[in-house]
């Protein structure tokens, strides 16, 4: 079933500021932790119109700002495995354990709440 508002809400067309943003920084930048409004400030976009076209449905900015984010982690998590492995160091151990059970926890909710979001 697909509602008229549904199609009022998608990217169609990129802004003209679209352009100057260099996605591998951008998800770089979302990575590190910026939110969209402060990245938006870096990128000399009007606030009010970057939060427009991000939070559109199909929004290729959210697409990079999420992937950007699970790169980062991604990373972490990997260093981590790799240190944690050979038991030489008790600390990181830990937070691998404690950065496993937030990863599992997050995908426990999305997976309750959103499963069925295409």
């Amino acid at each position: 079933m697909s509602f008229v508002a549904d199609e009022l809400v998608k990217w169609r067309k990129d802004p003209p500021w679209y352009d100057r943003i260099d996605m591998d920084e951008f998800e770089h930048l979302a990575g590190i932790g910026y939110e969209p409004k402060q990245i938006a400030m870096y990128y000399n976009v009007p606030e009010t119109d970057f939060l427009w076209f991000f939070n559109l449905v199909g929004s290729p900015l959210k697409f990079h700002y999420e992937r950007g984010q699970l790169v980062q982690r991604a990373k972490e998590g990997l260093a981590m495995s790799a240190s944690a492995e050979t038991g030489d160091n008790v600390t990181q151990a830990q937070r691998f354990d404690k950065f496993r059970q937030a990863t599992g926890y997050r995908n426990s909710i999305n997976k309750v709440f959103f499963d069925d979001i295409g």
